[in-house]
């Protein structure tokens, strides 16, 4: 099969909603990638910064009751860790993260 779509057509140009869709794509991939109670963590700059949270400079990427989650790393773990995440019991929020060798 070949394409033969320009994408320097203005008409070609990824819409707002064509990037949504792309997002939720690659977070369903990632569904199937981490097992239960898996993720991993990614450091954010610039273009990656999540909108009301600036101060967040880090955040782990995690499977949990079959969904892929976000949430703020506060730990100093390098990007690109893979990690099993614990549940505190006297809190609501993932913790004890143990990476993965």
């Amino acid at each position: 099969m070949e394409n033969n779509v320009d994408i320097n057509e203005e008409q070609n140009q990824p819409t707002q909603q064509d990037w949504f869709k792309a997002s939720m794509i690659f977070a369903k991939t990632l569904g199937y990638m981490f097992n239960e109670d898996e993720g991993v963590v990614i450091d954010l700059n610039d273009l990656t910064k999540i909108e009301g949270q600036e101060d967040v400079n880090k955040v782990i990427v995690f499977k949990q009751a079959n969904q892929v989650h976000i949430a703020p790393c506060e730990e100093d773990i390098a990007e690109g860790t893979f990690l099993k995440l614990g549940i505190d019991p006297n809190e609501d929020i993932e913790m004890n993260t143990e990476v993965v060798d």
